[in-house]
């Protein structure tokens, strides 16, 4: 048996650290990573995704909806549904045998009602969905549950990888974006049926909440107008949402709106949206004076920097051009700095749709809140002592090929039952990418154009991350410092 747990190197890190040893090494979070932690003694090779004769090592997710059509595709002659609150009552089972196949006839670990909709912009109109749901008890009130080792918790993401052709990024970026920031969502690979039906290889993900080993933050006590938030940016919603008013939705006229996700509706009073506007206010008021530099009244009073530093380089690396402008989270509680967390890197390293990305270049410095930051030189200075840093750990070549093999290795046979529903997506006629010499014919073919560019564009952030002074540069930067 093989058991590759992560654990082994926070006990070894304490014990270089009694050796006086440990302030040499890069500190990681604690994080189980599910690929390497899998029992390789247990052989997968049913190829079949009948129902009846189908096994896999990986979780089994099976949803009944009794007939209903699970809500939120996009609706006649819309490119994106914005509709997001209509949900269906339905079943779910979840079957994970420790150290065993895992077939459809076993004992669930998990069995629940749940309310679930399809999830996501542009990814609503794809043929693998994705979706959001809650386990529910009998009366439809929310209900918690582990989920595949993961924390407690009533509501879950699971993302079907469709225009990924690895299956991988998301999983991959969140472990290694865990591993670098406080907190990112956990994941797990899975194999999903729907009523009855083979839906391929799919990600379980922690959403973006507070409660235990997520959000870690001072709950509302009902009692307060003030509250710890989570506030997310993106696209405009066709529902009932009071967005905030913030400060450089104002000023910078953004295409986007900031939305609040907690406290959730049925707390969130006027008085309490309107704590959480001023507070994200005097942020974006402070990084936009003429004094967002100083001690006394900057910046520096309201963010965790060194958040901010490591979402900044995450997203830069990975190309991950939605960062900054949609799906874009903060969170903050009562009394500490404001945060950000990762979020979605279904379209990372040219993984985007519309157009083919440069592999050179920067484009972080020109989102909102990273604008201003990026003219500070002590800022650009931590990014880039940060990102030579992380190259030579957690973001070194030799560790991202590595991860890429492991997880392609990991998913073995599941990849081919994948691909039997979802194959046709490697014929050219089929394929989403637009633009010349984009098309992919096979999953071989997607992880190595991934691996590739993500190596490409690390190298060329190695040669050119010096640039990056350019833009905190005081002739650049007269009208701000005036």
């Amino acid at each position: 048996m093989k058991s590759k747990w992560v654990y082994v190197g926070a006990v070894l890190l304490s014990l270089l650290a009694v050796l006086g040893i440990a302030k040499f090494i890069e500190p990681e979070n604690v994080r189980v990573q599910q690929h390497l932690s899998y029992n390789t003694e247990v052989e997968d090779t049913n190829l079949s995704i009948e129902p009846s004769s189908f096994s896999s090592h990986l979780p089994v997710v099976s949803i009944e909806t009794e007939g209903q059509t699970i809500p939120g595709r996009p609706e006649t002659g819309q490119k994106v549904s914005q509709v997001k609150n209509t949900f269906i009552r339905a079943e779910m089972k979840i079957i994970e045998n420790q150290g065993e196949l895992n077939t459809l006839k076993d004992t669930p670990q998990v069995e629940s009602d749940i309310q679930i909709r399809v999830r996501g912009n542009s990814s609503r109109r794809f043929d693998k969905a994705g979706y959001l749901f809650k386990f529910i008890d009998e009366d439809g009130m929310d209900e918690g549950y582990e989920v595949m080792g993961m924390e407690k918790d009533s509501t879950w993401v699971l993302h079907g990888p469709f225009l990924d052709k690895t299956l991988m990024r998301n999983y991959m970026w969140y472990n290694l974006s865990g591993q670098i920031m406080e907190w990112a969502p956990d994941v797990r690979f899975c194999e999903v049926f729907l009523n009855g039906g083979y839906q391929g290889v799919y990600v379980m993900e922690e959403q973006i909440s507070v409660g235990e080993g997520r959000i870690e933050v001072t709950e509302y006590d009902g009692k307060s107008n003030m509250s710890s938030y989570i506030v997310c940016v993106d696209r405009e919603s066709v529902n009932d949402v009071d967005y905030l008013d913030n400060f450089t939705e104002y000023t910078r006229r953004m295409t986007s709106k900031v939305e609040v996700k907690y406290p959730g509706a049925r707390k969130l009073t006027p008085e309490i949206t309107d704590h959480i506007s001023r507070d994200f206010s005097k942020f974006e008021k402070s990084l936009y004076s003429y004094d967002y530099k100083s001690k006394r009244y900057g910046y520096g009073d309201f963010i965790d920097i060194d958040n901010f530093v490591d979402y900044y380089i995450i997203n830069e690396v990975t190309q991950n051009t939605d960062a900054g402008i949609y799906s874009t989270y903060f969170y903050k509680d009562i009394t500490g700095k404001l945060k950000m967390s990762v979020w979605d890197f279904n379209n990372c390293c040219d993984n985007y749709m519309e157009y083919q990305q440069s592999m050179a270049g920067f484009f972080m410095q020109n989102r909102t809140w990273f604008f201003m930051l990026s003219k500070d030189e002590k800022f650009t200075e931590k990014v880039i002592d940060r990102y030579r840093q992380l190259r030579k750990g957690i973001l070194s070549d030799d560790n991202v090929k590595t991860y890429m093999a492991e997880v392609q290795e990991y998913l073995g046979g599941a990849i081919d039952r994948n691909f039997q529903v979802w194959g046709y997506t490697f014929e050219a006629q089929n394929d989403l990418l637009q633009g010349e010499g984009r098309q992919i014919g096979s999953y071989e073919e997607a992880v190595e154009q991934y691996e590739k560019r993500l190596v490409s564009r690390m190298g060329w952030l190695d040669k050119h991350i010096d640039a990056l002074y350019s833009y905190s540069h005081e002739s650049v930067n007269k009208k701000f410092n005036d």
